[in-house]
């Protein structure tokens, strides 16, 4: 699952507990499995930084998600990143910016993307389960023309949660405490 809010959250369902504060990673037990995963700094609040809501709509609309962005940055908020790359010190990359704003948010969100996938190939490269299909939740979920992005990037299948409240999770984790 990858939820896209102000920041970036990856967690896979895992048969091996992956523990690594080299990458940021952790683990949580669900019952005989682990919720494997980190967060990122890149995310939402980069784009809400360069971009008002309906300028994301109708950029998005002028953006081919099947060609790749020649871009390459690392969208932060700020100084320091935490998974997949732990380095408190990491400065944000959103430079050269190009003229037009359609290119420029192509390249975030591209970028975003890429971070995703060197995301999941961390994971599994230290040993958590292969992920075959992405779920997505959080206001970048909306955006069908990024879904299109990560799936190219990823090379997966990604899908809208059903389900997308982290208080239905919460409650799912509290029901299945109480049996």
């Amino acid at each position: 699952v990858t939820s896209l809010g102000s920041t970036l959250a990856i967690k896979l369902l895992s048969t091996t507990r992956i523990e690594d504060a080299r990458y940021g990673v952790y683990s949580h037990r669900l019952d005989d499995k682990w919720l494997v995963g980190g967060a990122s700094n890149t995310g939402g609040a980069v784009l809400k930084e360069n971009f008002s809501d309906e300028q994301l709509e109708k950029l998005s609309e002028h953006i081919n998600p099947m060609e790749a962005s020649p871009l390459d940055y690392y969208p932060l908020k700020s100084v320091g990143e935490r998974f997949p790359v732990a380095n408190p010190k990491m400065e944000p990359r959103l430079h050269p910016r190009p003229e037009s704003d359609v290119e420029y948010l192509h390249g975030i969100l591209e970028s975003i993307a890429r971070i995703e996938a060197k995301a999941y190939m961390l994971l599994k490269d230290l040993g958590a389960t292969q992920v075959d299909e992405v779920f997505t939740a959080g206001g970048g979920a909306k955006n069908d023309k990024w879904t299109k992005i990560r799936e190219r990037v990823l090379g997966l299948p990604v899908s809208r949660a059903t389900q997308t409240e982290a208080a239905y999770g919460a409650a799912l984790l509290a029901l299945k405490g109480c049996q």
